[in-house]
């Protein structure tokens, strides 16, 4: 019987062969150590995502949530969630229906379509402070300064506390060796941001604007007939501006990584760049970065045959269900000729990512704009590094060298 242990060195240097014997072997899989069960088969997971009567969100979704270790546990009772307000990502239906409806016009495919030329305007500005030296980091240079703008723009956030932002954002998911959870430096700086966050939404309620970003959409909303309070208000800015500023940068560095080592694709792109929009969903297949997200069960459940008991939690394996052949043909060839009808990069039902447009069409304006540019870029594999964590995998840097344009 395999063993799988998500905390382990060996499943974060590569977790992919265990997913496929997971996938191969348990596909419901129980781990005692833990008291919760891992899916890995796409179909199992697309259905079970979708069944929020037997299962609940409101104890967390990120495995250090759920998984049973009491270390973990100790980190986790340092931060009093109901302090922070609730976001709706720790709602379920039909409260997650009711607050989600406030945002989602903020994330629709117009929305993100009206979005295109100030993404592209930022895109630009970034690329003209580097290009001239044939050299940049896609990642701290430009994906990163890029996604967290675009959180702002959309939430209400002021710009200029942009780079303050990642720094506090990108300590969340930072380990060390020794780390399996939030270090003392992520728990300062990430109590930083929520104080930061609480005081910013105080004052704004107090001096209101007509803006028309989602902290007015929040503040003007009555779910069940009364106002969001602050707390709650600033729970989903905190949810819209981690989610927003963290996992794209890994998807397009990932993405400009698979393009330089399949330079026959990076090609094709390049003479014809309308292959980009399905280029950067393979890209979301192939190399998602979120590993797993879950939930707890709520009532007793039969998948496969095992039975999953109320209170246990269930981390849904995204990753390995994106490589599942039983869905894929060839999962683990790159080809952005794919074109897929549906992959789990975004989660399925209720609580699919809100932002799954938005991000899509910022990482197709970067890559138009990077190939543009550097249409036959090499990255630096001896300087990239990598991110350490259970919750998404993915370079943390990824430098690149090219030709100045002329």
């Amino acid at each position: 019987m395999i063993e799988f242990d998500p905390l382990s060195e060996a499943v974060f240097a590569d977790p992919y062969p265990f997913y496929r014997r997971l996938r191969d072997e348990s596909p419901v899989h129980y781990s005692e150590q833990y008291n919760c069960w891992f899916l890995s088969r796409f179909s199992d997971i697309w259905r079970e995502e979708q069944d929020h009567a037997s299962y609940t969100i409101v104890d967390g979704q990120m495995p250090m949530q759920l998984l049973s270790n009491p270390e973990l546990e100790e980190m986790i009772e340092s931060i009093d969630r109901g302090e922070l307000g609730e976001s709706i990502a720790a709602l379920d239906p039909p409260r997650h229906t009711q607050v989600r409806s406030i945002l989602a016009p903020h994330f629709k495919p117009t929305a993100a379509k009206a979005l295109e030329d100030r993404t592209r305007e930022l895109v630009r500005g970034f690329i003209s402070e580097w290009v001239d030296r044939g050299e940049c980091d896609v990642i701290g240079d430009y994906a990163m300064r890029t996604s967290v703008r675009i959180a702002c723009i959309v939430s209400g956030l002021p710009l200029d506390m942009a780079d303050w932002f990642v720094e506090r954002v990108n300590s969340m998911f930072e380990r060390d060796e020794t780390d399996q959870g939030f270090s003392l430096r992520a728990m300062t700086l990430v109590g930083e941001l929520h104080a930061w966050l609480e005081e910013f939404i105080t004052e704004r309620r107090r001096k209101p604007t007509d803006a028309p970003d989602a902290i007015n959409a929040l503040f003007n909303s009555r779910p069940n007939g009364k106002p969001l309070s602050d707390k709650d208000v600033s729970a989903n800015v905190s949810l819209m501006l981690i989610g927003g500023t963290e996992t794209l940068p890994k998807a397009f560095s990932a993405g400009v990584y698979r393009l330089y080592q399949n330079p026959d694709q990076r090609a094709e792109i390049v003479k014809d760049p309308s292959l980009v929009t399905a280029a950067f969903r393979e890209v979301l297949r192939y190399d998602m970065p979120t590993q797993a997200l879950g939930r707890t069960v709520r009532i007793e459940k039969e998948v496969r045959g095992q039975k999953l008991r109320p209170g246990q939690g269930v981390l849904f394996l995204w990753a390995s269900a994106n490589h599942d052949a039983r869905e894929f043909p060839d999962p683990d060839r790159f080809d952005i000729h794919r074109r897929a009808p549906r992959i789990l990069t975004f989660g399925s039902g209720a609580h699919m990512c809100l932002g799954a447009h938005v991000a899509q069409m910022e990482g197709r304006v970067m890559l138009e704009e990077l190939l543009a540019v550097a249409p036959e870029y090499e990255v630096l594999e001896d300087r990239a590094t990598w991110i350490r964590s259970e919750v998404f995998r993915g370079f943390s840097s990824l430098p690149i060298r090219f030709n100045p344009p002329r």
